[in-house]
């Protein structure tokens, strides 16, 4: 179980449009938060740079009530669940929530910024540009949100924010929660979509975006438009292993993307352009409706029947994850037999297993180091 350490790659990466915060992205602004406003009491709360209250952003949210629900009130925690962040307020029932879309970031005066990979936060200005914004607290902190494209969204939420969309509506968090590998093989059973798809509802693993998806696909040698039922015991281990160890190994990084490992395909797969990574082509496709990156050498189709002891969902459920209703004993025909050759090639005697994946390694040298 080998040990991989977090290093600054030396691989550049390309910078594109297409990335918006996940996970590690929202975990760091978690962190953020608390490295320096918990405890703190509001003093001040400003909105645009121009003083108007972006009535898009805040969604069904009026500017006294936001107002109301901070001021002279002291930040005692900040949560997240996936991509979604709250605030616990002191002697408040209303928790400020917080989605951050596609450029929504939080910085803070002369402490700097979240890190993305397609854009940075200009802070030498205060108020940053695009402020949509800002909470000044009587420790002299200053916090700003940002969004250029305002596909963000903060909402007021009454008490329990758990217990109400959207937070409730969340499958698992793979950072805080993640389910043994009998729960874990549950949400995948009797998917019939592809697991690249599956991966992406947010009602079974929170805060599992694109970047993220790739990422644990190539790891755990998954063919993204593998249907998610018909992975085996073996293979849904391997999906939470790496899962597991990627989402850790980015949190334990900051999301800063210098920090994640070399071999990651994070560094080869944005703007859709040709290459390799460790000597293998990655090829693009779209899944989806996303597009996604993988390496066909390596993440090959396996069978398409559901695993050993699982019934085929019915069709008239999911319609647009399942196969299609017409023709299903001539379609079945065809399935069964490319799925006995590919089977039949996967594993001639003379050639030695394949490789662990990385996060599988990462997961578990972290844990022992736990």
């Amino acid at each position: 179980r080998v040990h991989r350490r977090l290093r600054r790659s030396n691989v550049r990466a390309r910078y594109v449009r297409e990335t918006m915060p996940e996970l590690p992205e929202v975990e760091s602004a978690r962190c953020l938060v608390e490295a320096h406003c918990i405890g703190a009491k509001v003093t001040k709360v400003e909105f645009n740079e121009d003083g108007s209250f972006d009535e898009k952003i805040f969604k069904d949210v009026e500017r006294k009530a936001f107002v109301s629900a901070l001021l002279n009130k002291t930040l005692t925690a900040a949560h997240r669940r996936g991509k979604h962040m709250w605030w616990d307020m002191s002697g408040g029932a209303d928790s400020p929530l917080f989605h951050f879309g596609m450029t929504g970031a939080f910085s803070i005066r002369g402490k700097g910024a979240m890190k993305y990979k397609a854009f940075v936060v200009d802070t030498s200005n205060w108020p940053p540009r695009f402020a949509k914004l800002v909470v000044t607290f009587d420790n002299g902190i200053a916090l700003a949100y940002t969004d250029p494209r305002r596909f963000g969204r903060i909402r007021l939420v009454h008490g329990d924010v758990t217990a109400s969309p959207p937070v409730s509506e969340l499958g698992f968090d793979p950072l805080l929660a993640m389910p043994d590998e009998t729960a874990f093989a549950s949400h995948f059973a009797r998917r019939g979509g592809p697991i690249k798809s599956v991966l992406l509802d947010q009602t079974i693993a929170a805060g599992v975006g694109n970047w993220i998806a790739d990422e644990v696909l190539y790891h755990s040698r998954l063919h993204p438009e593998q249907p998610a039922k018909s992975l085996t015991p073996a293979q849904l281990r391997d999906l939470r292993d790496a899962m597991e160890g990627v989402i850790k190994t980015a949190c334990d990084a900051g999301a800063d993307a210098e920090m994640f490992p070399d071999d990651w395909l994070f560094h080869h797969r944005w703007g859709k352009v040709a290459g390799e990574i460790g000597g293998e082509p990655i090829q693009f496709i779209t899944v989806g409706g996303r597009t996604t990156a993988f390496v066909p050498k390596r993440q090959k189709k396996t069978s398409e029947k559901p695993a050993a002891g699982v019934k085929a969902e019915p069709k008239k459920r999911g319609a647009e994850n399942d196969e299609p209703s017409k023709a299903p004993a001539k379609k079945a025909a065809v399935k069964r037999a490319p799925a006995k050759k590919v089977v039949a090639k996967k594993a001639p005697a003379k050639k030695a297993p394949p490789r662990k994946p990385m996060a599988v390694a990462a997961t578990r040298s972290l844990r022992a180091r736990v």
